[in-house]
């Protein structure tokens, strides 16, 4: 395998017990989420609803990385549970709504799964 590929794959898979990689992970998802919700944001009309559903990751990345120490990721996938469990009634939600509660889910669940994943698999 390449330097490329084996960096590549380094960026892409966490490993459970390096809770500094998964320190990074949730901060720099963090960043990226915050630049895209306030450039977003700043366009106005239709990006509108790509501001909610970025800016609505900002608290559960905040969760994510005060729960990284934790043994397990318990408290993580409770809270995308929870999203998942609004979204059973998305056919009523606005979407506004809908926006905010699937950038939460997405945010809790990249985290979670980041935190199963291994390095070079």
């Amino acid at each position: 395998m390449d330097k490329f590929a084996i960096f590549f794959e380094s960026i892409l898979k966490g490993n459970k017990e390096d809770t500094e990689d998964l320190t990074s992970f949730v901060k720099k998802r963090s960043a990226g989420a915050k630049k895209i919700q306030t450039t977003t944001e700043a366009k106005g009309g239709f990006s509108t609803l790509t501001s909610i559903h970025f800016k609505a990751k900002e608290v559960p990345y905040k969760h994510c990385e005060k729960h990284i120490k934790d043994d397990d990721s318990l408290f993580v996938k409770e809270k995308a549970e929870e999203c998942l469990s609004k979204l059973k009634d998305w056919t009523k939600m606005s979407q506004r709504e809908f926006q905010h509660v699937m950038g939460q889910f997405e945010a809790y669940g990249e985290v979670f799964i980041r935190s199963f994943e291994t390095k070079g698999k």
